[in-house]
């Protein structure tokens, strides 16, 4: 009996002793790749938890908690340079970091964790295939990530697109406020714009430019335009902005209100500072929806204009 008994002990040990030797004392899952989009991009969508249902290809749980193909993630904290997570699939459990790093114009991402293999040796196999599984789908994961962001319209949530110039007349006028004006008092100066170019014999050949900038606690600096076909003398009161015929402007489109269109304005600031572009002028936000009439903000329409070189 006792002899039965060591030699099924030395079998035991004969079958299981490679598992220790072949699956290491530590299990590890990390991927790594590089995006093609600026290190704010992935920062925003990466570092700020209430983007991630944006991107993520599997199902959002709560706030903090994701699955995809079986795998749950929960999201511990966030810090400025990435994210703190938990991953677990079936038993297996594993705490891992997702960080980026900055390149030129592209963000290097990486994911990475560790865990002390188990002293059970079928606890060791199974925890080895359930962390290269994990390694395999948080890749898949990482890999969607990427076509998220390196899709322009996704990484800036707006069309972003450059075009040139073909109203380089624009007559404005200025104005100070100690509000934020209303549709009347903007659709009034815009009138009296019309009335000017007709009165100078100049037409207008697109749609009516607004810039509002907040210059104090309670004042606000508004901007009015209209591209006219001609240049004039301009009345008191008001001037005639050049812009280079031809030249590039950039330009994004929106759909929805005030609060839409600060958002846009935001976003496209991001993307010349990503692409290092530069604007000689003024923006303004061309109002292709009549604001006045149409009192459903979600319904407006507006490009934004930005002179760049």
């Amino acid at each position: 009996m006792k002899k039965t008994v060591l030699i099924i002990f030395a079998a035991v040990v004969v079958i299981a002793a490679p598992i220790y030797f072949i699956i290491p004392s530590t299990l590890t899952v990390s991927n790594q790749l590089t995006i093609e989009a600026s290190d704010g991009v992935v920062a925003k969508f990466l570092t700020h938890q209430q983007r991630w249902d944006k991107w993520w290809p599997g199902t959002k749980i709560n706030e903090n908690q994701f699955a995809y193909d079986g795998v749950q993630l929960t999201i511990n904290k966030t810090t400025n340079g990435g994210v703190n997570v938990d991953l677990q699939q079936g038993s297996f459990k594993i705490n891992a970091d997702i960080n980026y790093l900055a390149g030129d114009f592209s963000a290097k991402v990486t994911l990475g964790g560790k865990k002390q293999s188990s002293m059970n040796p079928v606890q060791r196999v199974m925890n080895y295939f359930a962390a290269r599984d994990l390694q395999n789908k948080t890749g898949q994961v990482l890999a969607r990530f990427k076509t998220f962001l390196e899709d322009q319209k996704n990484a800036y949530g707006y069309k972003i697109y450059i075009n040139k110039v073909t109203d380089p007349f624009l007559l404005t006028t200025t104005a100070s406020a100690a509000t934020y004006p209303d549709m009347e008092s903007i659709y009034s100066s815009i009138e009296n714009l019309k009335k000017e170019a007709i009165a100078k014999g100049a037409k207008m050949t697109n749609f009516p430019m607004l810039n509002i900038t907040q210059v104090g606690s309670k004042e606000y600096q508004v901007s009015y335009a209209i591209p006219i076909d001609k240049k004039i003398t301009p009345g008191k009161g008001s001037i005639i902005n050049n812009l280079v015929m031809g030249g590039n402007l950039l330009i994004a489109d929106v759909k929805g209100g005030p609060n839409t269109v600060n958002d846009a304005f935001e976003e496209v600031r991001m993307y010349m500072k990503d692409h290092k572009l530069v604007a000689p002028a003024m923006p303004f936000e061309s109002m292709v929806t009549d604001r006045y009439l149409e009192k459903d903000t979600s319904k407006w329409v507006t490009k934004i204009y930005y002179p760049i070189f």
